[in-house]
């Protein structure tokens, strides 16, 4: 007899293995005392599963403490002690041997330095923990599973409504069927019955061969998108969103032959003279401190309209007259005069050596100004207490550090620079000065935009002295503000009681 004709055995019909023993109870005191009753037995593979979370089943059971938070733990601390290492072997180690660190010198800054490398290394700390906490709870969970066998179980899916259970494992020592199923009837179960690990029927032969077919067809894209990586051709790629790859447009740093520039460029610089629009400047009085029609001359002007400058805006001019030297003077003494604390008999003391109305006008002396400047105050700008209490606070915060609280030149800075004997240190202007009592509002409002004069440069622009312009940290209201209480400073130093009502009078007094 041939091989052929000998009898095909049959399979082995599947039989489903055991895998512990599931109990049913009423309640949830119940299953305490029955998970309690079960440890004393001698069981240790045991689970208890409820609708609701029981107090006291963690005890009954005497379940053991995880140990994923101890690994957890000592992988935070390997990847702390690992991102030191690293940055200190690439930072500060250095030595002629393969993959050698680089030691950095920077600034005079030290090598290795353990607060520089604190970010790094608590990075990798927590990447390690967080890593090793997520595959961690799968290995001890000894997951993934396809499926569980309880969930095929009848009665334990009312363990999700209003039943209690307990398993006890198959792989428990003292497990038997007949004796786990004794002890759950002692011990008042309900109902006891075994647990299978599939069903009775094992999967199917051709699951393996259709699985094999649909990896391999899943790497097929992939290889194609490596094949066109690595390789070139003269068709078009084939576009989802067409407009996104084939819109009109120049690129960067590109050359176009069809360009409608004569130089073919794809980048053009910006067009002269323009501005952004955050940044468009209103060509007005109010922005300027003169009229917008004399912009143009307004460079050429302004150094032949400084007559009566001070030896600081000049920067130190050798050249001044006498008659300048003589209102210097003059100031000077007035100055000093003003110091005084008894208003009354500074101004009693001016009246007897000068008619009525000389002493309080010192600026008559100053030769008028040339330029344009504008002398009163632009209509969108409020002349009034609130102005002039706003002008007081911002003139404390941004003038008096060096123009003294009085306008006087002794602010803090300029005592401390004194008294230090700083060969670059320009004094501030005394605001009291002829000069500059003599001043317009204009005038005023463009050394607080753009800074004191100082000269011309190399190329005839202006050049501007120690004062810096504060037209980025004061808004324009607030400079006008400041003129309007600057010019309260100067007229302290220079009214008149004549000018000065009865009610002002009384007040002084």
């Amino acid at each position: 007899m041939s091989d052929h004709d000998s009898p095909i055995p049959e399979p082995t019909p599947y039989e489903p293995k055991v895998i512990g023993m599931l109990a049913e109870f009423s309640g949830p005191d119940a299953l305490i005392d029955a998970a309690r009753a079960i440890r004393e037995k001698g069981y240790r593979k045991v689970e208890a599963f409820s609708p609701f979370p029981i107090h006291g089943i963690d005890d009954a059971l005497q379940a053991s403490k995880p140990t994923l938070p101890w690994v957890v733990f000592g992988a935070g601390l390997s990847g702390c002690i690992l991102g030191v290492l690293m940055q200190w072997y690439m930072n500060a180690f250095e030595e002629p041997i393969p993959f050698s660190g680089y030691d950095y010198l920077i600034s005079g800054k030290p090598s290795w330095s353990l607060p520089a490398n604190i970010p790094v290394t608590f990075e990798l700390t927590i990447l390690f923990s967080a890593f090793t906490a997520f595959f961690g709870m799968i290995a001890f969970n000894a997951l993934p599973k396809l499926s569980n066998p309880l969930f095929r179980n009848e009665r334990f899916r009312k363990a999700t409504d209003n039943k209690f259970f307990l398993l006890v494992e198959s792989s428990d020592a003292q497990f038997a069927e007949q004796t786990v199923t004794s002890a759950f009837e002692e011990i008042g179960a309900e109902h006891v019955e075994p647990l299978y690990d599939q069903q009775d029927e094992p999967m199917p032969s051709y699951i393996v061969p259709i699985g094999a077919v649909l990896t391999v067809a899943a790497l097929v894209p992939l290889a194609m998108v490596a094949m066109s990586r690595g390789g070139t051709s003269q068709t078009p790629r084939l576009s989802i969103w067409w407009d996104m790859d084939y819109q009109p447009k120049y690129k960067a740093q590109t050359q176009i032959e069809t360009s409608i520039f004569s130089d073919g460029r794809a980048d053009r610089p910006p067009v002269a003279g323009t501005v952004s629009r955050s940044s468009v400047l209103t060509m007005d009085a109010l922005h300027l401190g003169y009229p917008p029609e004399d912009a143009e001359t307004f460079e050429t002007a302004l150094f032949q309209d400084e007559p009566g400058e001070s030896s600081e805006q000049s920067n130190g001019d050798e050249t001044a007259s006498s008659d300048e030297q003589a209102r210097s003077d003059a100031n000077k003494a007035k100055t000093d005069e003003s110091s005084s604390d008894e208003t009354e008999d500074r101004t009693d003391n001016e009246g007897d050596e000068k008619p009525d109305g000389e002493a309080a006008e010192p600026a008559a002396a100053a030769p008028a100004y040339v330029f344009p400047w504008v002398t009163k105050f632009p209509k969108e700008i409020n002349v009034d207490m609130k102005t002039m209490e706003r002008g007081r606070q911002r003139y404390n915060i941004y003038c008096a550090v060096c123009h003294g609280r009085a306008g006087d030149g002794d602010g803090l800075v300029s005592q401390r620079a004194t008294e230090l004997q700083q060969s670059t240190w320009r004094p501030p202007t005394n605001l009291h000065q002829a000069n500059i009592v003599a001043q317009p509002v204009g005038k005023i409002y463009d050394t607080i935009t753009n800074g004191n004069l100082a000269g011309k440069n190399d190329r005839g622009g202006i050049m501007r002295g120690g004062m810096p312009g504060y037209k980025e940290q004061i808004s324009l209201e607030d400079r006008w503000a400041i003129v309007l209480y600057v010019k309260a400073l100067q007229k302290m130093r220079t009214a008149s009681p004549d000018e000065l009502t009865e009610q002002e009078l009384a007040k002084l007094k």
